[in-house]
């Protein structure tokens, strides 16, 4: 019996050093491969995406497999897809291309107002020739200083060998989603019940409703996000086509997109948008700003509580705080996906915690 009492303390000692090894693997191996488990998340995103439209389909046709209108939904999408690449690739392009030369004049013609008059904000100051010279330090805070501070736009457009390494990486990331978001759509229920054997039998039913209304929750929030985003890239489009502000599609199609990051999407839209409105003027700039704060009136007031109000029921400070600090860890694809990681997230704690440990029945 004494040697049984002693030994007890010590196997605690094991378990829970064995634990904490595990667990610093488990977070050692996320944190090396999180690019490569954002992808995979990703993939399983597009897969909701496709199939709640593969749902819709059936709506229309259930007599159909749903193998049959997988297919159909895939070739649409492709074609949709196709079609815009050649009707509209030439154009889009040179609206962007115009887009990021109005972008980069203007932030030229801010620097320059910057150094003509804003000398005064580094202290008493001198002027030499196109310098300013701090009279404390003596040191040169002119026009090169102060493009110092500002991001080089010269490097961000202008080499080609970046904007082709970019794209590469795009592309590719886009292949490894979209084959994944096929493959988990076209028989879902095999991979849920993959996972499903790593969970003891009788725990396996509660799981399997859990997961199934991950599932549902983020289909219902993508076919939500997909329509404002639409909606926002109409209406942005043909507002600033309306009030003289060009490019207006390009402008219409990235605000669209940005939309996809709630909160801090809209902002960065929102500057483009003004950025861009300076060359028209000052009747530019108010109408850019009405149709702004219009359509974000729009979008705030009306599409996120009518469409998103079955989907993703967090108060906007959680996602913020989910986009900034999934953004400061893993980059721009933290910050896309942190609403529905945290849509998921947000499921798995109501059941697997608040409900199973806490014992409180919560109503989603």
């Amino acid at each position: 019996m004494p040697s049984q009492t002693q030994s007890a303390p010590f196997a605690a000692i094991r378990y829970g050093v064995v634990l904490t090894a595990l667990a610093a693997i488990s977070i050692f191996v996320f944190w090396t491969a999180s690019k490569a488990f954002l992808l995979v998340f990703a993939g399983i995103l597009f897969a909701a995406f496709l199939d709640a439209l593969t749902r819709l389909l059936g709506g229309a046709v259930p007599s159909w497999g749903r193998g049959i209108r997988l297919a159909i939904v895939c070739i649409v999408l492709a074609a949709l897809f196709l079609a815009g690449l050649a009707w509209g690739s030439a154009a889009i392009a040179m609206q962007i291309a115009d887009l990021i030369a109005t972008l980069r004049e203007q932030s030229n013609e801010i620097l320059s107002l910057i150094e003509e008059y804003g000398p005064g904000i580094f202290g008493d100051s001198d002027t030499d020739g196109g310098g300013t010279i701090d009279r404390r330090s003596g040191s040169d805070i002119g026009p090169s200083a102060l493009q110092s501070l500002m991001p080089n736009l010269q490097g961000l457009f202008g080499p080609a060998w970046t904007a082709i390494a970019v794209a590469g990486g795009v592309i590719g990331d886009a292949a490894i989603i979209i084959f994944l978001g096929i493959f988990f759509a076209a028989q879902p229920w095999i991979y849920r019940d993959a996972m499903l054997l790593l969970v003891p039998l009788s725990r396996r039913s509660h799981v399997r409703d859990v997961l199934d209304e991950t599932g549902r929750t983020l289909r219902h929030w993508l076919l939500g996000q997909s329509i404002t985003m639409s909606v926002i890239f109409l209406f942005t489009w043909g507002g600033l086509w309306l009030v003289g502000v060009g490019p207006a599609f390009a402008l219409g199609l990235q605000a669209g997109l940005l939309a996809f990051v709630p909160t801090l999407g809209p902002l960065i839209a929102g500057f483009a948008i003004m950025l861009a409105s300076i060359s028209a003027g000052w009747p530019g700039i108010v109408g850019a700003l009405v149709v702004y704060i219009g359509v974000q009136t729009l979008e705030s007031y009306l599409l996120t509580p009518m469409i998103q109000r079955r989907a993703v029921h967090m108060p906007p400070a959680f996602i913020f705080i989910a986009q900034i600090v999934l953004g400061l860890l893993f980059g721009l694809y933290g910050l896309a996906l942190a609403t529905p990681l945290g849509a998921v997230a947000r499921v798995f704690i109501l059941h697997f915690y608040v409900e199973d440990t806490l014992g409180d029945d919560i109503e989603n």
